[in-house]
């Protein structure tokens, strides 16, 4: 039987949506713990993960699947790439900010990618090679910007608290603006939206990271990240681009560090 990856990312994420947020309108079952400084878990990203484990191992057993909560699980060289709610904090302060990201790799490229952030009412999909969606619309990033630039920027305990400060400098002194909002599908998305012009992290997660990465690169835009394979094992440093921003990656250090 063929899977429609696609189609079916975008399922999951609908359903895990409903369930996160049934789940918030009860505080008392959230259960939110500490997992380390600006990091929380609830219930809710235990039991969203669970739900998209449990269906994809009905309709696509073969592939392994990589969550933020649980690990790798699966022999599969193929994976899917789940984050269930990306902007923790975000979701459990009642604030719009989060989003269910779901991504599919081959075994070799990221090929498929959702980000759902239901309170935002804002759904991107893409496959690789195809057009990227944002709420059904074709969305392309390489028309020319009009208006003054804006970065977001990500920051987590993960990286140097200096290194950020001197990134908003920096973007401050070449005319840049810069925003934050606690959570890289955000960042994402407001790249695809049109709200930013880049989407920068230095210490990202392959979870956060994977949909947008396939998102922004079918609306045309410009990636930059550790080789995939390093990816899947540990943080890398991530910036997204519409390229409407001359020597945007220089400003920000990367071309330094040799990723690409």
């Amino acid at each position: 039987m063929t899977v429609d990856r696609l189609a079916l990312a975008v399922s999951l994420a609908d359903e895990a949506a409903a369930l996160a947020r049934s789940l918030r309108s009860d505080p008392e079952r959230l259960d939110i713990t500490e997992k380390g400084p600006m990091d929380l878990v609830t219930a809710a990203d235990h039991a969203v993960e669970a739900l998209v484990r449990n269906r994809l191992a009905e309709t696509d057993p073969a592939a392994s699947v990589l969550g933020e909560e649980k690990g790798r699980t699966g022999a599969g060289r193929a994976c899917w790439i789940v984050d269930p709610i990306d902007g923790t904090v975000n979701f459990a302060r009642g604030t719009p900010d989060w989003a269910i990201s779901i991504a599919y790799f081959d075994g070799e490229a990221l090929t498929a990618g959702v980000i759902h952030a239901p309170d935002l009412g804002l759904t991107a999909a893409a496959a690789r090679g195809g057009k990227a969606r944002l709420n059904g619309v074709e969305i392309r990033l390489d028309a020319a910007r009009t208006m003054g630039p804006i970065v977001a920027l990500g920051y987590s305990a993960r990286g140097s608290l200096p290194d950020y400060l001197a990134r908003i400098e920096a973007l401050l002194a070449d005319g840049i603006e810069h925003r934050r909002h606690g959570a890289a599908t955000i960042g994402f998305l407001g790249v695809l939206a049109g709200w930013f012009d880049a989407y920068h992290e230095p210490m990202l997660n392959i979870w956060d990271a994977a949909a947008g990465l396939v998102l922004i690169e079918a609306a045309g835009g410009l990636v930059h990240h550790d080789p995939l394979a390093s990816f899947l094992e540990r943080p890398s440093e991530v910036l997204a681009e519409t390229g409407q921003i001359a020597g945007l990656r220089s400003l920000l250090s990367l071309e330094a560090s040799g990723r690409r």
